[in-house]
C-alpha cells in the first residue's frame, strides 16, 4: 500500500490529539482527584454515585427530622420531671397536712403552698419550645389549658419521618399526661390516633372523633354527682376515670385543687382520700417519661443507623469516583512522554520541504 504524505499527515496529527486528550483528562484527574467527573467518563458508575448522592440527602433529611424530634421529646422529658416534683412536693404536704402531729403548722397555711403548686402545674401544662404548646396535640399555637384546666388542644399526635417510611410521634397530649385520658389501669398511656396520610383516613378520623364526642356527652349525663376530698364550693363528679376515686386515669388538677381547698377547710379525710390518686398522678408523669424515653432510644437507633449508611455510601462512592493518584501521576508521566515523542517525531517527518524531494 503507498503511503502518501497526506496520510502521514493525516496521521500525525490524530496521534498528537490523541495524546493531548488523553494528557488533558490526566491533568484534570490530577487537579480534582476525581476519576470520574462527567457520566460520559464511566455511565455505570456514574449511575451508582448519583443514587448515592440522592440517598444520602435524604438521610440528611432525616437526620434533622430526628434532631427536631429529639429536642422536643427532650424538652417535654424535662418538663414533665418539673411536673413530678410538684406531684411530690404536694404529696409531701398532703402527708403532712394528714398528721395530727404536723409540726404545729396549720393545714390552712400549708395549702398556700399548695395553691402555688397548682400554679406551677398550669404553667408546665403551657410550656412552649419557641412558638410551639408542647401539650397541644396539632394545635401547636393554640394554648392547651386554662386556669381551671381546661383543656383547648386536640387528641392526635404529630409525627415525623425518621426512616423511609417510618414515623415516630415527638408529642405527649395534654389531655393524656394532665387530665388521665386515654391513660390505663397498669398507667400506660395509650397511642392516639394515627394521623392520617390519605382523604379516606382523614374522613374515616372525623367520624371516629365524632363519635368519641357524643360518646363523652352521653357519659357527662349519666355522671354521678359525689363527694370527692373537700367538696366545699363546688360539686365533684363521679365518672369512668374520676381523679377522686382511683379510676384509670388522674386529672391533675382537679388532685391539686381539691387538696388545697381540703387544706383550707381542715378536712383530714379529705386530704388523707388524695393520697393514693397523687401516687397515681405521679405514676401517670412516670409512665409518660417513660414512653418519651423509649422514644427517645428509637430516635437514637435510627440515626445511628442513618449514620452508618451515609458512610458506607460515601466509602463506595469514593471508590467508584476517586482517583488513585499514583496510578494517575504514572499515567500522566507516560502520557507527557508519548506526546512528547508524537511531536518530535511529527517534526521529522512532516519538517521536509520541495527541495528535499528534489535531491
Amino acid at each position: 500500500m503507498r503511503v502518501t504524505d497526506k496520510m502521514n499527515q493525516s496521521q500525525v496529527l490524530t496521534n498528537i490529539q490523541k495524546n493531548r486528550s488523553e494528557l488533558s483528562q490526566l491533568q484534570n484527574q490530577a487537579a480534582t482527584m476525581k476519576r470520574v467527573t462527567k457520566p460520559s467518563d464511566d455511565p455505570v458508575a456514574s449511575s451508582k454515585i448519583l443514587t448515592n448522592r440522592t440517598e444520602n440527602k435524604n438521610l440528611d433529611q432525616y437526620e434533622k427530622n430526628i434532631f427536631f424530634a429529639k429536642n422536643f421529646l427532650e424538652t417535654t422529658e424535662s418538663t414533665l420531671a418539673q411536673l413530678g416534683e410538684a406531684v411530690v412536693r404536694a404529696k409531701e404536704l398532703a402527708v403532712q397536712a394528714a398528721s395530727d402531729t404536723n409540726g404545729g403548722l396549720p393545714r390552712e397555711m400549708l395549702s398556700t403552698e399548695v395553691a402555688q403548686i397548682y400554679n406551677s402545674v398550669v404553667e408546665i401544662s403551657n410550656r412552649r419550645l419557641g412558638e410551639r404548646f408542647l401539650f397541644a396535640g396539632q394545635k401547636t399555637l393554640t394554648q392547651p389549658f386554662n386556669r381551671e384546666g381546661e383543656y383547648a388542644g386536640d387528641d392526635n399526635e404529630i409525627r415525623i419521618e425518621n426512616q423511609k417510611g417510618n414515623f415516630v410521634a415527638l408529642n405527649l397530649t395534654g389531655d393524656r399526661v394532665f387530665l388521665g385520658n386515654g391513660v390505663g389501669k397498669d398507667g400506660s398511656i395509650r397511642p392516639s390516633s394515627e394521623t392520617p396520610t390519605t382523604v379516606d383516613q382523614l374522613q374515616q378520623q372525623k367520624l371516629a372523633e365524632a363519635d368519641r364526642q357524643f360518646q363523652n356527652e352521653q357519659l357527662e349525663e349519666n355522671k354521678l354527682e359525689t363527694r370527692g376530698p373537700a367538696s366545699v364550693g363546688r360539686i365533684q363528679t363521679l365518672g369512668t376515670k374520676d381523679p377522686v376515686t382511683g379510676g384509670s386515669g388522674v386529672n391533675i388538677f382537679n388532685l391539686i385543687s381539691g387538696l388545697e381547698a381540703a387544706m383550707k377547710t381542715n378536712d383530714k379525710y379529705g386530704i388523707q382520700d388524695a393520697l393514693e390518686p397523687l401516687d397515681q398522678a405521679l405514676n401517670q408523669i412516670n409512665m409518660a417519661r417513660a414512653e418519651i424515653g423509649g422514644r427517645v432510644n428509637q430516635l437514637n437507633a435510627s440515626s445511628e443507623g442513618i449514620q452508618k449508611t451515609i458512610i458506607d455510601n460515601k466509602t463506595v462512592t469514593s471508590q467508584l469516583e476517586d482517583a488513585d493518584l499514583f496510578q494517575v501521576m504514572t499515567d500522566l508521566n507516560r502520557s507527557d512522554a508519548a506526546l512528547k515523542g508524537s511531536l518530535e517525531t511529527s517534526n521529522k517527518i512532516l519538517n521536509m520541504s520541495l527541495l528535499d524531494f528534489l535531491k
